[in-house]
């Protein structure tokens, strides 16, 4: 098959039967045959028309002149995926996106339907053309939309997220979190303390081409150039860790000492675990003393938590253990046994869309408020496990303060007492957060920011001494 056939086939799996479009890639292109090249070509045209669906919904349905969910499923994914190649890809011909698409249409059986769509794909072409080109055509198809409803084509957004980030953050400024959605994509990596220093690592992943640039975080670098940073030799002598600067940044806050003991709830897949426990191997290593730290990892399922060992194991972290355990569910086994407790939650993403975007066609906004709810039971078992003066740290990937602020009020109802935090950031990202109005509450709320970081959200608690 074809890059474009098999896109077709992974649209199919994410929109018509629910897959996660990273799952269902990763199933369909590992026994594919298909070169890198081709690989890649396949890859970006099922991120990008997942991306940019509902920019290009609108399109469709003004060129058709019927709704999109009235089109057959199959030719609606082809339309989808022609229609993002003929507006976004620069060196892809029209003439090309046309006929591909009909002669795909008709390898499946579908002769019937191959006329409407040349014609809906070939109209498309001539409005861009007339509009100039593909720069000019997005913004003259925009005219006469209320600002929200204008955002929302452009930049391929469901209106309620945009009227959910008003409400909840009157001094922010949605088309920036918008843009840093679309703006190109980039791999953040985290320095493990304990078995490599900075220059090391650098060195290292510039031999092998992965073009490292100084991180948003002094532990972390971000990485250009092609191929997959963890084929590196650096990366299976665990030297670093790939993570996101959010959730980097959250484990840069947590008050670690030598010797500690740390429960993760929620782990999968493993980062925040690895954090954590590098720093404390590091910890022990310049103390020079024989101080024991532990670790101790959950997660539902027993997949998730051979995955987490494994991140462990790579690293080389003997204080490392792992069960598989539901969050929500009490285990008096831990009862204020835990110096910190790290619940980074499950949550609807809305600060990670740019590599998420089927969170934005497979998220509703009762899904916040039920998720909302999830929270508060796993947070409400988790400060049960901090000891008399110890730590909690509650943080999610999500910009909704019914997710984030509201829960961490609910924490502090708890009888824990918020720990502030917005001086121990780096002055970028307070400066930026300080701006958007995410430091008026109780944690600090990262905003989605073009090429330097993800919508994330962290606050700290310590648990009165006995």
């Amino acid at each position: 098959m074809t890059a474009r056939e098999i896109a077709w086939n992974i649209l199919a799996a994410v929109n018509e039967h629910g897959e996660l479009s990273h799952l269902a890639m990763a199933e369909s292109l590992a026994g594919s045959g298909l070169s890198e090249k081709d690989r890649a070509f396949a890859t970006r045209l099922v991120h990008g028309t997942l991306e940019r669906m509902q920019t290009i919904d609108v399109i469709l349905q003004r060129q058709s002149g019927r709704p999109v969910t009235k089109i057959k499923p199959a030719i609606r994914n082809l339309l989808r995926m022609s229609v993002y190649q003929l507006l976004y890809l620069e060196r892809v011909p029209a003439s090309a996106v046309c006929n591909e698409a009909v002669t795909l249409a008709k390898k499946r059986g579908m002769a019937g339907l191959a006329g409407f769509v040349n014609g809906v794909l070939r109209g498309i072409a001539r409005e861009i053309e007339a509009c100039g080109g593909q720069n000019g055509y997005p913004e003259r198809a925009a005219e006469g939309l209320s600002e929200d409803a204008r955002l929302c084509f452009l930049y391929s957004m469901p209106e309620w997220i945009v009227k959910l980030w008003r409400r909840d953050f009157p001094k922010a400024d949605p088309e920036t979190m918008m843009k840093a959605f679309l703006a190109p994509g980039y791999v953040n990596v985290r320095l493990n303390k304990s078995r490599a220093s900075m220059a090391e690592l650098t060195e290292a992943l510039t031999r092998d081409g992965a073009e490292p640039m100084p991180g948003v975080l002094a532990n972390c670098l971000r990485l250009a150039g092609n191929g997959n940073p963890a084929d590196s030799a650096a990366y299976r002598n665990g030297w670093f860790s790939i993570q996101d600067t959010g959730a980097v940044l959250a484990g840069n806050l947590l008050p670690l000492r030598p010797g500690m003991t740390v429960l993760d709830l929620c782990a999968a897949p493993g980062g925040k675990t690895v954090h954590a426990a590098d720093e404390l191997a590091a910890l022990a290593a310049e103390s020079g003393a024989d101080t024991k730290y532990r670790v101790e990892s959950r997660d539902a399922g027993e997949g998730k938590i051979a995955s987490i060992l494994e991140q462990a194991d790579r690293v080389g972290l003997v204080g490392v253990t792992a069960t598989a355990a539901d969050a929500t569910k009490y285990d008096p086994a831990w009862e204020a046994k835990a110096d910190i407790v790290i619940a980074d939650v499950p949550c609807s993403g809305l600060g990670v869309i740019g590599r998420k975007p089927d969170i934005k066609t497979k998220t509703t906004a009762e899904d916040v408020e039920s998720l909302a709810g999830l929270q508060r039971q796993i947070v409400a078992q988790a400060v049960r496990y901090v000891r008399p003066g110890g730590y909690l740290s509650y943080s999610t990937c999500t910009v909704a303060r019914a997710e984030n602020e509201a829960v961490a009020e609910y924490i502090a109802s708890l009888g824990m007492t918020p720990v502030p935090l917005a001086g121990k950031l780096p002055d970028e990202i307070r400066e930026a957060s300080e701006r958007m109005g995410g430091t008026d509450g109780l944690g600090i709320q990262l905003f989605p920011e073009p090429e330097r970081w993800e919508g994330f959200y962290i606050a700290g608690f310590r648990k009165p001494e006995a």
